[in-house]
């Protein structure tokens, strides 16, 4: 079985490096001068392991885009998978108690929006305290935080100390979340990754490297009901329905 390479992308890299998106997409990083002959062969040593590596992408992918909202069907919070229980509630279209999530089935047609908005506004909640408590922990203080759409980024920060996190934040361990949080109060006093950047966000979080290598490994979990009613579905829109928080206030921006 051959592999399909979606895309190659030269640049003055000095080695070669293969990359398989969260879709399963194959994409090939080379040196300028690099021959083809030279990346047919590295791409053939490393066949069955890109394969395999592939399939389970495509997998995940497809799971975690197409939601089917079953009983027992498990959903990310806070990093674990919490089961769904269907209930006769018509008045909550969706709870989370003790580690399960309780959807009404009279929500059920729509049960992917109310899960999403479930969702957003518990990371409206859940940032702006975390936020708050690393802001006055280190005397940084920012604007507001914004809860955006976002399916490329985890977060940023303005120049005029405003934090914005995708919603899908909520769906990654509380340690993970804290770095992010971390990540984007550190750039209020260096707007760059430079290495006094690096030292500030060290000097608040030590073991800072642990968190930025689990978002890269977990990085489809940014993508997560990309496709879904209630999120949007290219970039040009993704700030749409923002929310917007003030540090002492909630402020919704619609």
């Amino acid at each position: 079985m051959s592999i399909k390479v979606d895309q190659i992308i030269r640049s003055d890299r000095k080695t070669l490096e293969v990359q398989i998106s969260i879709e399963g997409h194959i994409i090939v990083r080379a040196p300028m001068n690099e021959s083809m002959e030279s990346i047919e062969n590295y791409l053939d040593e490393k066949k069955f392991f890109l394969l395999r590596t592939q399939q389970i992408a495509r997998a995940k992918y497809m799971n975690d885009l197409h939601k089917k909202y079953e009983e027992g069907e498990k959903f990310l919070y806070l990093g674990k998978e919490r089961p769904l229980k269907i209930v006769d509630n018509k008045s909550i279209p969706l709870k989370y108690e003790d580690g399960i999530f309780y959807l009404s089935n009279a929500f059920i047609k729509i049960a992917n929006k109310v899960f999403i908005d479930w969702y957003k506004d518990n990371a409206r909640d859940y940032l702006l305290k975390l936020t708050t408590r690393f802001s006055n922990l280190y005397n940084i203080n920012f604007k507001k935080i914004i809860i955006t759409n976002a399916y490329s980024q985890w977060g940023s920060c303005s120049e005029n100390g405003t934090l914005n996190f995708t919603w899908r934040s909520i769906l990654i361990p509380h340690e993970v979340i804290s770095y992010l949080v971390v990540h984007e109060l550190a750039h209020i006093v260096h707007h760059n990754h430079s290495d006094d950047f690096w030292t500030q966000v060290e000097i608040m979080m030590p073991d800072y490297i642990k968190y930025e290598n689990w978002l890269k490994k977990n990085d489809h979990i940014c993508s997560m009901f990309k496709n879904e009613i209630g999120t949007i579905n290219s970039k040009s829109n993704e700030n749409q329905s923002e929310k917007s928080f003030s540090n002492d206030q909630l402020e919704f921006k619609l």
